[in-house]
């Protein structure tokens, strides 16, 4: 235990005398970076020393201990030296209340962590005892020393400002007999007591010295007095205190300059600079109100300068912003305060003037040949600024009746262009008067200037060059360069005629502008009365104006004569054909189409035809010449050119001859693949050609017994190669076997029926064919399989049958199996004693074959022993899914092979879906059907619409009234979503139907909600009119017996007629529960956004989300949509027709 007695503490507060004048401060919470953060702790008075009055007391390590061995107790403590609790209780410490007399709380060290808290410790006196110390008032104060070897420093006050309120501490000629951890200087203005203390840790300077920067900002901005006490905390983390001493401190005014420059009158502005900014209260923004000394303050604008990287604040004032005021203008400074308050710094005045508007005119491109000017303005100023440029122009000539007020473009460089063209200004020339206006930001229009220029007009220029004169074509080109008019040029115009006859064939043809800048026309004879010869050609201009210039004129001659080239190709002696080619066509006159007459030398020309020759793709003409056209006539055939020009008129052009020569229809017809098993054989036709076309291959085909009762005109089909082929069955032929005959003949391409040759060949049949395999005879399970291989037959093979039986009890359990085809072509059947009756021993198996001709034959048989294990004899019956209809929910469960050995009395199903277990589980009775399967419908409705996987398990009720399980399957149920359409009861398709006295679209709101409905289910198309007909002419809920419309039993009525079922909706939870099994909804309601009271109406409502179904509006398109549930049910109509059911709510589902 450490004990610290009465004398260490009297020798404390001894030391801590020299400070007897200063004012020490109470705890504070000041947080920042150059000052140490303190918290209340243990206050401790020490009556022992209550002779040294105003004197800090020591740092103790109070505790219970302490407190024992220093005599101190709370009991022997006066008025005002009562243990005040604490936040330090939390670290075993206690506080006991201070003394008013302005002492310093002092700061306390945590040892153990390292970081400093303080604690307070005061004097106990009442009275304050005078100590010696120099007066507060020299900075170079030095704390007097109590004891020669006690702490010492010497405080120093510099650097004050008075204006910004700022002070700087030095404390120098620091010692002490212990080490020094830190040094503190709390700090408060004596204004308000120690309210804004502040214990400052001072920062160590490389002299040694320390310092610390106090600004009154930190201290409420207070003035006047301000106390500086000294604290050194030493290693053993005591505090002592050392000294204090005072100073005051005095805040200025805002300080700021104004500067006026850049006063500019050409442009009617000014900056404003301030520098120079200060402001002790701290400067947030700077304000600068400007106004012009006429008419007050009517032009009062505050402006919020901007600070400059010089630290300077500018603004530009504008006269503009102003009425464009002049003389005299106010400028006053404002600062923005940390506060937000606004204090006023200073202001001058200045003086604005407006310099005249300025622009220089320029006239260039001055071109005759276009008859046009560039206006150009440069150095373009104006102090109420510039919006438009404006150049009014006109001549001279007859006064400004041709005056144009032109809108100066402005360019990249700053300047204004306009053009102007004398076209616009009535074709004038001589001198030209242009003025230069401004239209000024305030839409005011100023002069500035004007200038003259000297207009000419050139004439119309242009050359006529002839290009590509083609005798052959009967063309040429008309190039015309160098085009230029001051009236510009709109068309160029190319009168052109031949000068024989006048100008009979005048053609006026526009020339069509070249990329090159040049204008061209392509001339043809065909134009001009296909007229040879010499040509004059003109050239005129239409003006912009729109009229007719000429400008020159030019002659030639034009010559031509018609051009081709004939030749022969593909002569073909076994076709009696070739072919003429006319190439290098060519016509001054054109040539519309190319014809051939062509004859043979036979009897003169009897056999002459005309030929229009084909164009082909690369410019030449063809024609095909085949004999047969010509009476099958041989030898020299002459071959003659003409062309129809495109003025009509034939012109022949040249001629040729050619031999031709006809051979004899050509065949050869070979037998292949000639089939005994199959009682076939193929036909094949090669080398196949005749001079007359093949057209088709025939091949009339018969046996030889009983004649050609049997023949059949076979139509050969044309393979890949060029051969013909055709398969020839005797199953065609009566099964004819022996021999058959093959004739060859040609149908040609004149439909004439030609002989070409004939064969034999003989046809055999085979017996049907086919191999009994048994395998796997299991005698366990009782199965075997019977395969059938080596399957042929001459009449075709449709199916194989294998009619099975035991021959127990004759043929009482035969069964006629359908045998499966396999990958390797033979058939397979699989055999079960279940199907027979579980009869073991011999079994029997035949072999037949359905033939293609549907008659049965018999092919073989045989047997087999067969048996099966007792335990395996069991109940057995097939479960089969069919007609699984996910719009409708529903699917059918159809029950086949159904046996059991103790018989079977009732087929039962019990079916349910995988949701929730067994809750929605049905025992469905199946129904015999005629064929000895059972049946049985299963609906999602029965089993509360539930989707997904279905459990169906198979039970038999047998004979002796036992139930007995035999299998079970499962399928999955998807309910669908159904593609409801939406109709209108105002298309104009039926909106003007009248059923009784009213119109659809008047009434029509059930009908058409109803069609949605049914389409939307049954996937069917039902328009409105065919609910509508029903409801009318089936029923008396449509607009009949005083009803205006439908009533809710018209829906029921309408639903079942198409074989949908209703169920009537009482609540809220019952209608959202139907839309969220799918179900659609007809809703009749009165007052809402859908009807007006006293007016009901039906909708149609389906799927439900999030509170919401979805509404399809008959009436009203723009109503569809999404709406709460809650909503629409409270809407609901209470008319007596729509509640006709209970519920203006009713369901309607498959």
């Amino acid at each position: 235990m450490k004990t610290k007695g009465l004398v260490y503490l009297a020798s404390t507060a001894i030391l801590l005398a020299a400070s007897a004048n200063s004012v020490f401060a109470d705890e504070t919470n000041q947080a920042a970076n150059d000052r140490q953060q303190t918290e209340p702790s243990v206050a401790v008075t020490n009556r022992d020393a209550g002779k040294q009055s105003d004197l800090a007391s020591k740092p103790l390590e109070v505790d219970s201990e302490t407190k024992k061995d220093s005599g101190v107790s709370e009991a022997s403590l006066g008025k005002d030296e009562k243990v005040a609790s604490s936040s330090s209780e939390k670290e075993g410490n206690s506080s006991i209340e201070q003394p008013k007399n302005d002492l310093a709380s002092v700061p306390s060290e945590n040892i153990s962590s390292g970081r400093a808290s303080f604690r307070s410790v005061t004097a106990a006196s009442d009275k304050p005892q005078e100590a010696e110390t120099k007066p507060e008032s020299d900075p170079k104060a030095r704390v007097s020393r109590a004891v020669d070897d006690k702490p010492q420093g010497t405080i120093n006050i510099t650097n004050v400002d008075p204006n910004a309120g700022t002070f700087d501490v030095h404390v120098t000629n620091i010692s002490s007999p212990k080490p020094i951890k830190k040094v503190a200087l709390p700090t408060w203005s004596s204004v308000n007591g120690q309210d804004d203390i502040i214990w400052y840790d001072a920062k160590r300077q490389v002299d040694g010295t320390y310092k610390i920067s106090v600004t009154a900002r930190d201290h409420k901005y207070s003035t006047g007095e301000y106390n500086v006490h000294l604290y050194y905390l030493l290693e053993d983390n005591q505090l002592v205190g050392v000294g204090g001493t005072k100073t005051t401190v005095t805040i200025g005014k805002p300080q700021g300059k104004i500067d006026i420059v850049n006063n500019n009158p050409d442009t009617g502005s000014f900056d404003v600079v301030v520098s120079g900014v200060s402001n002790p209260y701290g400067v947030k923004k700077v304000v600068v109100p400007v106004w012009s000394s006429v008419n007050g303050q009517d032009d009062l604008v505050w402006y919020e300068a901007q600070r400059q990287t010089n630290g300077n604040y500018t603004v530009t004032v504008k006269a503009s912003h102003h009425k464009n005021s002049l003389g005299e203008y106010n400028i006053h400074l404002y600062y923005v305060q940390d506060n937000g308050q606004l204090v006023g710094v200073g202001g001058t005045t200045t003086t604005v003037s407006k310099a005249q508007p300025k622009g220089m005119l320029k006239i260039e491109n001055n071109n005759p040949d276009t008859g046009s000017f560039d206006v150009v303005v440069s150095g373009v100023s104006s102090p109420y600024g510039v919006k438009e440029v404006k150049l009014p122009t006109w001549s001279s000539d007859k006064g400004q009746d041709d005056l144009i007020w032109y809108t100066a473009v402005k360019q990249a460089d700053g300047t204004y262009r306009a053009t102007v063209k004398a076209v616009n200004h009535k074709k004038s020339t001589g001198e030209y008067n242009v003025h230069l206006y401004y239209i000024q930001d305030d839409g005011q229009l100023v002069g500035v200037g004007g200038t003259r220029t000297t207009v000419s007009l050139s004439q119309p220029k242009g050359t006529l060059k002839i290009e590509n004169n083609d005798p052959a074509t009967g063309s040429f080109d008309v190039v015309v360069s160098n085009v230029s008019n001051p009236f510009g040029v709109k068309e160029v115009k190319l009168p052109t005629w031949s000068n024989d006859k006048g100008q009979d064939d005048l053609v006026w043809h526009t020339a069509i502008k070249q990329s090159d800048g040049t204008y061209r026309a392509r001339i043809q004879a065909r134009d001009h009365k296909y007229s040879l010869g010499d040509y004059t050609v003109h050239l005129y201009y239409i003006q912009d104006d729109g009229q007719l210039v000429g400008v020159a004129g030019t002659q030639f001659s034009l010559a031509a004569k018609p051009k081709g080239s004939l030749k022969i190709e593909n002569n073909n002696p076994d076709t009696g054909s070739f072919d003429v080619v006319v190439s290098d066509v060519v016509s001054p006159f054109g040539v519309k189409s190319v014809h051939l007459p062509i004859w043979s030398s036979d009897k003169g020309q009897d056999d002459i035809v005309w030929y229009t020759a084909t164009k082909q793709s690369d410019g030449t003409y063809r024609a095909s010449i085949q004999a047969r056209n010509h009476k099958m006539s041989t030898g020299e055939y002459h071959i003659h050119l003409y062309y129809l020009q495109d003025n009509g008129q034939m012109i022949g052009v040249s001629g040729t001859t050619t031999t031709v020569s006809v051979a004899k229809p050509k065949g050869t017809l070979t037998i292949a693949n000639n089939n005994p098993t199959t009682g076939s054989f193929d036909v094949v036709v090669s080398g196949v050609s005749s001079p007359e076309g093949v057209r088709e291959v025939l091949l009339p085909t018969w046996s030889s017994t009983n004649g050609q009762d049997d023949i059949i005109w076979y139509r050969a089909v044309k393979q890949a190669d060029g051969t013909y082929k055709m398969n020839i069955k005797a199953s065609d032929h009566k099964y004819s076997t022996g021999e058959y005959n093959v004739h060859l003949y040609y149908v040609g391409n004149n439909g004439q029926l030609v002989g070409v040759g004939g064969t034999k060949t003989t046809v055999s049949l085979g017996t049907p064919k086919g191999k009994l395999t048994i395998q796997n005879n299991n005698q366990q399970t009782g199965t075997f399989e019977v395969v059938v291989s080596e399957v042929e037959n001459a009449y075709g093979v449709k199916e194989v049958k294998l009619p099975t039986w035991s021959s127990a009890n004759g043929q009482d359990d035969i069964i006629w199996y359908t045998a499966v085809k396999q990958v390797d072509g033979t058939y397979k059947a699989q055999v079960n004693l279940r199907d027979h009756k579980y009869s073991t021993g011999e079994y029997n198996i035949h072999l037949y074959y359905v033939q293609n001709d549907g008659r049965m034959v018999g092919v073989g048989g045989t047997k087999t022993t067969a048996n099966v294990a007792s335990e395996h004899i069991k109940p057995t019956g097939q479960i089969t899914i069919k007609n699984n209809n996910p719009r409708l929910g529903t699917f059918e469960v159809v029950v086949t092979n159904v046996y059991s050995p103790k018989g079977v009395r009732e087929v039962s199903l019990p079916t349910w879906s995988s949701v929730n277990g067994q809750d929605d589980i049905v025992w469905y009775r199946a129904q015999k059907q005629a064929d000895g399967s059972y049946k049985a419908l299963v609906r999602t409705s029965s089993h509360k619409y539930s989707t997904g996987e279905y459990n169906v398990h198979l039970y038999y009720v047998q004979n002796d009234g036992s139930l007995v399980g035999v299998g079970g399957t499962t399928t999955t149920v998807n309910r669908g979503v159904y593609d409801t359409p939406y109709y209108s009861q105002r298309d104009p398709r039926w909106a003007g139907l009248y059923y009784g006295k009213y119109n659809l679209a008047a009434t029509g709101c059930v009908p058409t909600t109803l069609a949605m409905a049914i389409s939307g289910i049954t996937g069917q198309t039902v328009l409105p009119t065919t609910v509508a007909d029903y409801l009318y002419h089936h029923t008396d809920s449509f607009n009949k017996n005083g009803l205006f419309g439908t009533s809710s039993k018209g829906i029921v009525q309408g639903a079942q007629n198409w074989g949908l079922t209703t169920d009537v909706l009482h609540s809220s939870a019952a209608l959202k529960e139907a839309l969220a099994a799918g179900h659609h909804v007809m809703a009749a309601v009165g007052n809402s956004v859908f009807a007006s009271y006293p007016v009901t109406h039906e909708i149609v409502l389906r799927g439900y989300q999030n509170g919401q179904t979805q509404v399809y509006d008959p009436y009203n398109a723009n109503n569809n949509g999404w709406y709460s549930v809650d909503y629409i049910f409270g809407s609901k109509s209470g008319a007596p027709e729509d509640n006709t059911e209970g519920s203006p709510f009713i369901s309607v589902r498959a």
